[in-house]
């Protein structure tokens, strides 16, 4: 073969060394880059969490209208049973069981916002769980692709080595 096929066969032994290399070090960098990705998203679904299912439902804009609506139209109620009262003569208690009767509105209103606060952030938690098992089973791939990167260095390095061994031999 002789001296210009070993060198051959050398240089062809460091340019695929060298192209591994290279290889190995933008694939690590395309990994630290995906990581990186990895934790802010996981940053991000933590915080929005933390915002939306240890938030006390009740002080939400939306559940906030709806009992300043609802207060409204049994304020304009009391007020006009209050009037009603004075014109018909009504007794002071059947004033108060038209209050009690409000009041008991406002409880029963609270205690189903209650039970869809509940519901919102079991709703909340469940897709806080589902995008942490997604960007867990990513980063077990980026693991497992990692190694098997490792692996395959490992067997072309060692193929190289053989066969660096075999054409020397000859």
């Amino acid at each position: 073969m002789g001296l210009l096929g070993t060198l051959g066969d050398i240089a062809g032994g460091v340019v695929g060394l060298g192209a591994s290399i290279y290889g190995g070090i933008e694939a690590g960098k395309a990994r630290k880059k995906m990581e990186q990705y990895l934790n802010q998203q996981d940053a991000e679904n933590k915080a929005w969490y933390n915002e939306n299912a240890l938030s006390d439902y009740t002080q939400r804009a939306d559940t906030q209208n709806l009992m300043r609506q609802l207060r409204n139209t049994l304020d304009r109620q009391n007020q006009i049973s209050s009037d009603t009262a004075v014109v018909t003569g009504a007794t002071p208690e059947q004033q108060a069981v038209q209050k009690q009767q409000s009041d008991n509105v406002i409880a029963d209103t609270y205690g189903n916002i209650g039970s869809l606060g509940q519901q919102y952030k079991d709703q909340v938690t469940n897709q806080y769980l589902s995008m942490k098992n997604n960007l867990a089973n990513q980063r077990i791939g980026m693991m497992n692709q990692s190694a098997n990167s490792y692996e395959n260095l490992m067997n072309n390095g060692m193929l190289g080595v053989t066969d660096s061994i075999k054409s020397l031999m000859k």
